[in-house]
């Protein structure tokens, strides 16, 4: 059974039986607190409930074309996947998957990076493409229609994982940098071109034990807010933040009842019983994915996640997963980015998934007639399909 559009109004009233109880309540400074073993299952969520009519567009299929990096940035006539240390950068026309150019170089010279870290920035007004590199004081601007090396901002404070915001016309830019302790004594800061701090704040309690397997995320689905959140293995209690002038404010969190595990064997900050769990903020929702630690051989992974849905308006909390209605099937993960659901899928998995979409998936007929051209030209060998859909306001 999946939800429909009554589950989303009854999340929004609070009144349906499948929710069955207020499980989030609204402090002052309109801080949502949710007591996780107090909401109830619900069953699966529809894509489409959250989302507009969705595109799907196959990449360019040109060697030159494939991209290494999994991070995803858009806007209105550009596709950005981020750079690995096996290759840099890529942009793409949005409309048509046409492979543009790199964007930068992979080396050690100016204007170069080995990696990039979170999601690339598309300021198409601007004509930059912006990218963070991994451990990193500077911040680097490609132009968006070669690609080349245009600009470089140094940052005033190290950032081993970060998250940024530009803003082109008040000649700032806003940093949140993984608050490592003794490393990296603010969460975030706002800065000139320069490199001139304007405000910063401490690291404080956000502060961390240097291990690389944490991450710092900003989701930046929310126009004109700064959302932050921190992921960490050790069973910490945390929540998700909006960064405003010099204040990092908290907005959301779940007790998950767990006592945080900290050592300084990095390989020992793992609680087990803890979920590792990651925040999303949308215009109308705050969504948790929620996945619990999985020995392997290479250490630890997570399972599948269920998720949390919260109505930021009412404080109303399900426990659920996601149908993709769109193509008539299961899914595992969600992922939302820059006021965008998107999916990634390679051709053999397109190709399966198409001809139920087609006959059961909840498209239009000019979606349909898209996804069947692709189809047309798709081959074991081709490039990703890219499945895109706004998110409601």
């Amino acid at each position: 059974m999946r939800a429909t559009a009554h589950l989303l109004r009854a999340l929004a009233a609070g009144a349906a039986a499948v929710i069955a109880t207020a499980c989030g309540q609204k402090n002052d400074g309109e801080l949502i607190s949710v007591n996780f073993n107090r909401v109830n299952q619900a069953p699966a969520m529809n894509i489409s409930e959250l989302t507009g009519e969705p595109e799907f567009i196959a990449l360019d299929s040109r060697i030159e074309a494939f991209a290494t990096g999994y991070n995803y940035a858009f806007s209105d006539h550009y596709i950005c996947i981020g750079a690995s240390m096996r290759g840099p950068a890529k942009l793409y026309d949005r409309a048509t998957g046409k492979f543009l150019c790199d964007v930068g170089t992979i080396g050690r010279g100016p204007g170069e990076y080995l990696n990039t870290y979170g999601s690339p920035r598309i300021d198409e007004q601007d004509g930059t493409v912006w990218l963070l590199p991994w451990q990193t004081k500077t911040l680097l601007g490609f132009d968006i229609a070669t690609g080349k090396f245009k600009k470089e901002i140094p940052l005033k404070y190290f950032v081993p994982k970060g998250q940024f915001q530009v803003d082109p016309k008040a000649g700032t830019v806003t940093v949140a940098a993984l608050p490592f302790r003794d490393i990296v004594p603010v969460i975030a800061w706002q800065q000139d071109m320069q490199g001139n701090v304007l405000w910063e704040i401490p690291s404080g309690h956000l502060a961390i034990t240097p291990d690389f397997s944490n991450e710092i995320e900003s989701s930046g689905n929310t126009e004109g807010a700064f959302d932050l959140s921190l992921i960490t293995w050790g069973g910490r209690q945390d929540s998700l933040y909006v960064i405003s002038e010099g204040t990092v404010n908290p907005v959301y969190t779940i007790d998950f009842h767990t006592k945080e595990v900290e050592s300084e064997d990095y390989s020992l900050n793992v609680n087990e019983d803890a979920p590792i769990h990651s925040y999303i903020m949308l215009p109308g929702h705050f969504i948790t994915s929620v996945s619990y630690p999985v020995q392997t051989e290479w250490g630890f992974s997570t399972g599948k996640p269920e998720y949390v849905i919260t109505d930021r308006n009412t404080g109303e909390s399900i426990r659920t997963t996601f149908y993709n209605d769109y193509l008539a099937k299961e899914t595992d993960y969600v992922s939302f980015a820059g006021g965008y659901w998107y999916g990634i899928m390679d051709p053999e998995s397109f190709t399966e998934a198409a001809e139920k979409a087609l006959r059961d998936g909840n498209l239009s007929d000019k979606t349909k007639a898209s996804i069947s051209a692709i189809l047309e030209n798709l081959t074991p060998e081709s490039n990703n399909i890219v499945i895109l859909a706004p998110i409601k306001k």
